[in-house]
């Protein structure tokens, strides 16, 4: 993981790749354990579209669903990823329920879209989408990194689709607002003020190198070879296999890729702030009523750093700030997981979702 504040721990991790100024790749010493690569058999599906459902005015986007059983669940990746990322995870997943994951605007096999990719304006084609496919709800929705803020606002602003949610190391707005007290009674003045203030360069860093990505890419479509190539993509994630690796190939050289991962970047709770005021208003303890939540944060953390060890603190904290708006919400921590947990444990993400599942089965009303 590269090295950031609690308030953007994920935001630093979205493409993984090149370490930034005042960034610095995390230590070796930590490692997940080995996940055995994704069968060809069940990657040829992650690497064609599915069922492209028109949301407006022509506009489709990518929904690839498996399964069978009384709930649906919805996948929503993390920044600059797709359906594909949850290979490892929605099959294990489909053999309880009906397992959905879909690919936002301009990503994976979806149509781009003229709007920025505010939060808002995801989550809105994310309701559109679940309408149109007629998908049953309420339903348990999955989320990662900022895809896990995605689905957190879906259950804010639509409720009555949401039975429970499980976030994955998800995206936190208002971060330093937030933490600030608890930082500086922590670990003091000094060292809160150091994590908080290294946002600043980080984000700054990632907005240009995604600004970059697009001024490249609208001359021409990226060199996979190339420096700019590996700058602007995310790095092959091994377990999900060859197949799967050149298919986002494919899709990161193009134009619409990079302008799609940019504008949700620019977008996002780090790019742009002007919402804070209503997230502040919108997420309260207990808003969510009982319905079941868990919150599941990696558990890598490099040692010997004491800023590493502030952010982490930090960034715990934060998603058991998230877990208490269910009154049956909890944060778990994974061991030996980076940010991407559903690759680097995929098992903790299908059993967390099974939990829920099971919670639901018992109980006739989830709407406390």
């Amino acid at each position: 993981m590269i090295r950031q504040s609690a308030a953007a721990v994920a935001l630093a991790t979205l493409l993984g790749g090149a370490p930034a100024p005042t960034l610095a790749q995390a230590p070796a010493a930590a490692s997940a354990p080995t996940v055995p690569v994704l069968p060809d058999s069940v990657a040829a599906e992650y690497v064609r579209p599915h069922d492209r459902v028109e949301i407006e005015d022509g506009r489709k986007l990518n929904l690839f669903c498996m399964g069978s059983g009384e709930r649906t669940v919805l996948f929503d990746a993390g920044g600059s990823d797709w359906s594909v990322i949850w290979a490892l995870v929605q099959p294990g997943v489909a053999a309880g329920a009906r397992a959905c994951a879909y690919d936002r605007a301009g990503l994976g096999y979806s149509d781009p879209s003229r709007m920025p990719r505010t939060p808002g304006a995801i989550v809105e084609d994310m309701h559109a989408l679940i309408h149109k496919a007629g998908l049953k709800t309420p339903l348990v929705l999955v989320g990662h990194s900022l895809g896990g803020f995605n689905v957190k606002l879906y259950a804010a602003l639509y409720p009555e689709d949401v039975a429970g949610l499980v976030l994955v190391d998800p995206a936190e707005e208002r971060a330093n607002d937030r933490l600030r007290s608890f930082m500086i009674g922590r670990y003091g003045p000094s060292l809160a003020a150091r994590t908080e203030l290294s946002d600043l360069t980080g984000l700054a860093w990632l907005l240009g190198r995604y600004e970059a990505c697009v001024a490249a890419v609208r001359v021409k479509e990226l060199d996979p070879a190339s420096a700019q190539y590996r700058r602007c993509s995310d790095p092959v994630r091994a377990p999900l296999g060859p197949l799967i690796a050149a298919e986002r190939q494919k899709v990161q050289v193009t134009a619409a890729y990079q302008e799609a991962q940019a504008s949700e970047i620019a977008n996002s709770i780090y790019g742009d702030l002007r919402a804070d005021a209503a997230y502040a208003a919108l997420f309260k303890p207990g808003m969510l009523g009982r319905r079941p939540m868990i919150v599941l944060t990696h558990g890598i953390v490099p040692p010997d750093d004491p800023i590493e060890a502030a952010s982490m603190a930090g960034w715990t904290q934060l998603h058991r700030e998230t877990a208490r708006l269910s009154r049956r919400g909890r944060q778990r921590t994974v061991p030996n997981t980076h940010h991407n947990i559903e690759i680097d444990d995929p098992q903790s993400i299908i059993a967390a979702v099974a939990e829920v599942l099971a919670e639901l089965d018992g109980k006739a009303a989830t709407k406390g």
